[in-house]
């Protein structure tokens, strides 16, 4: 779970470091933090698209904190996880003209109730994938996805880790847990 954010030259070493062809470890996606500025983070969104990986961005988090910045509004009346959205849309506007989802994710929290309505952020338009922590132990249930996702739930990658950790440590109990989670995810986008 990699969650980085700095400015452009940082960010970049980051870049490499988990999405770069040579990473000692590479990751499928990586998250981060653009809250100084999205363009700061173009090192590493254009190198996760030149070697096939993805990144998430932080927009609307799981975390009550997050919407005292998440929530702002910007001069042009937009809100900050707006502006956000529309960045990650222009980012993956080339993917979304092959009707493809783009290698450019949001971070928009099960937990936001009406937020993403609300700041208009459009997650359809974005056209890339959408982690959505918060299923379970932060408090969200399905129902609360599909209000929350309701036009974007093909995009919605659920998250439910601490809600499966806690079966644990037994081998057995967490598999068990985590087929029930995954059960209960997929019964979202189908319903």
């Amino acid at each position: 779970d990699v969650k980085r954010g700095d400015i452009g030259t940082t960010v970049d070493a980051y870049g490499e470091a988990f999405v770069g062809k040579d990473a000692p470890a590479p990751a499928d996606a990586i998250t981060l933090s653009p809250y100084l500025g999205y363009g700061s983070l173009r090192p590493a969104l254009d190198l996760a698209a030149q070697t096939g990986r993805g990144v998430f961005v932080l927009a609307l988090t799981s975390n009550p904190e997050g919407a005292q910045v998440q929530h702002a509004r910007l001069a042009d009346g937009r809100s900050v996880a707006g502006a956000i959205a529309d960045d990650a849309a222009a980012d993956n506007a080339d993917a979304r003209s092959r009707g493809e989802l783009g290698s450019v994710g949001l971070v928009v929290g099960a937990t936001v109730g009406s937020a993403v309505r609300d700041l208009g952020v459009d997650l359809p338009a974005m056209a890339g994938p959408v982690l959505a922590p918060g299923l379970g132990a932060q408090g969200a249930t399905a129902d609360d996805v599909r209000a929350v996702f309701a036009g974007a739930l093909p995009q919605v990658l659920a998250s439910s880790s601490r809600d499966v950790l806690r079966a644990g440590p037994d081998v057995a109990s967490l598999r068990a847990r985590a087929r029930e989670v995954a059960e209960q995810v997929a019964a979202i986008t189908t319903a």
